[in-house]
């Protein structure tokens, strides 16, 4: 087995399991949470019930012995007095309780959420496709990394743009002062340019070895937009003046005044910021399985299931040794510590060791 499968198995049974034993706590917490709720509905109904009953039998008692009316009152008030004297100091026991319960399911509900977001960070699975997309906000920007990997799973990752030295000056002289670009050749050979400088990034997108971005003039309204394969270099540029678009690469006079070596550099800068920014704190915000959305509802044991029932892992399991007395690597696994991790998880260890062990 190589150091992939190995690391595989460690973080399915580790960050997975975790989080899957934080769903089945906050289940037992919800439900004890309804249990009390109900429990609570039930004692004022009880409650309301007996001073109704009392209600009836003391009319019943009046109908016959009419001059106990006054005396009926006043029973009434003290009986409705102690019962809700009652039902107050009962209510803010239950109500404390239920609180202290809510807290510990808010607390379990974080934890499944950091564990996910620990394993998804180690990019245990194969990852088919993937792509970054920058959006220019009011104040930041808004950066999303979106995955979809084996087993029918994706999930999107936000970005931290402050970790990025370019998203805190997003200008293009950030990534290479002094670039102009021709955009208009006159009759006579005499060639305007338009000085980068002052461009800002409005947004791109970074996927399947290209990047796509734009960048504008807060002053002149003008916006410049770059698509660059890393891989080639290839690049178009397409200038776009009051809606009027000119694609400047597309033009022999235009590519002869420019120095494409120089742009390469600049675009190759601006893909590793924003390629950098994936090995630093990432915070999961969405995380789908067959495109169903399980992040909001916590329902981490469809990952779990999805990914322990495929043969390719059971076949790992298999190879693993019963224990690791005699393991030369401290950090092995085995199916001894399969075991215990399961056990942790309290919630159908029979099924789940039966489906990995046979």
């Amino acid at each position: 087995m190589d150091e992939n499968d190995l690391n595989e198995l460690k973080y399915i049974f580790s960050y997975l399991v975790d989080s899957f034993s934080y769903e089945v706590e906050r289940d037992k917490k919800s439900g004890e949470i309804e249990n009390m709720t109900r429990m609570l509905e039930n004692d004022k109904k009880a409650i309301d019930k007996m001073k109704k009953g009392m209600r009836e039998n003391m009319d019943e008692f009046v109908v016959i012995y009419n001059d106990f009316k006054v005396n009926e009152e006043k029973i009434m008030d003290y009986i409705s007095s102690v019962t809700d004297q009652y039902y107050t100091k009962h209510s803010q026991d239950i109500l404390s309780t239920i609180s202290q319960l809510q807290h510990e399911t808010e607390n379990y509900i974080e934890n499944g959420v950091k564990a996910m977001n620990q394993f998804f960070s180690l990019n245990p699975l194969t990852i088919l496709n993937s792509s970054i997309e920058i959006s220019a906000g009011k104040d930041a920007f808004d950066i999303r990394q979106s995955i979809q990997s084996s087993y029918g799973i994706s999930y999107i990752f936000s970005l931290e743009p402050a970790l990025s030295q370019f998203m805190k000056n997003p200008y293009f002289s950030s990534l290479y002062t002094g670039i102009k670009i021709p955009v208009l050749i006159a009759g006579d050979g005499s060639v305007n340019y338009e000085n980068l400088d002052s461009y800002k990034l409005s947004g791109a997108k970074l996927s399947e070895n290209i990047l796509d971005c734009s960048f504008y003039n807060e002053t002149s309204g003008n916006f410049i937009d770059f698509k660059y394969k890393i891989s080639g270099p290839d690049i178009e540029i397409v200038f776009a003046n009051n809606g009027e678009k000119v694609k400047i690469t597309d033009n022999p006079d235009f590519m002869s005044h420019m120095d494409v070596k120089i742009m390469d550099d600049a675009l190759g800068k601006l893909a590793n910021e924003i390629t950098g920014l994936t090995g630093k704190d990432r915070h999961l915000v969405s995380l789908k399985i067959d495109g169903e959305e399980i992040l909001t509802t916590m329902s981490f044991e469809k990952i779990f299931f999805r990914i322990i029932k495929s043969d390719y892992i059971k076949s790992l399991v298999k190879e693993l040794p019963e224990n690791c007395e005699n393991c030369e690597n401290p950090d092995s696994i085995s199916k001894e510590l399969i075991r215990h991790r399961i056990h942790i998880i309290g919630k159908d260890e029979d099924y789940i060791l039966s489906t990995l062990f046979g």
